[in-house]
């Protein structure tokens, strides 16, 4: 977005685009999440698929933001009803990045995410069992 005030002034100004692309630190910060927990999430498969640029994981803000709406909906929660201050009073700045909703959230995903795959595991071993024995 270019805009010029006057014809006199050469100033110029320009919108930044906002970053797409966030490495595992900056996807971790915007879901307001320990960066073990999003690992945790990454390994039990609960996040969108990552980009791979020179062996680096990016995540793509559109579909975090996604995830995080999702998760929030599962759970009748809105954005105009949640509290945007954590605390008034944090004692230090990653105390105040955390979202306790979100960290509640991520690990219903991964209970989710086990319970699931012990369901299938089950299956698909009493169908060898009973292949097996019949």
């Amino acid at each position: 977005m270019e805009r010029q005030g006057d014809r006199d002034s050469a100033s110029v100004v320009r919108r930044l685009p906002v970053m797409e692309l966030l490495d595992t630190a900056s996807a971790a910060r915007l879901l307001g999440l320990e960066s073990g927990l999003f690992r945790a999430l990454r390994f039990f498969r609960c996040l969108p698929a990552a980009l791979r640029i020179r062996s680096q994981r990016f995540y793509r803000r559109s579909e975090l933001e996604k995830l995080r709406e999702e998760w929030c909906k599962a759970v009748r929660v809105r954005p105009e009803d949640r509290i945007v201050a954590l605390g008034h009073e944090a004692d230090t700045d990653r105390d105040r990045q955390l979202d306790p909703l979100m960290r509640v959230l991520a690990l219903r995903a991964i209970r989710h995410r086990i319970m699931v795959s012990i369901f299938w595991t089950m299956i698909i071993t009493g169908g060898a069992i009973c292949l097996t024995l019949y």
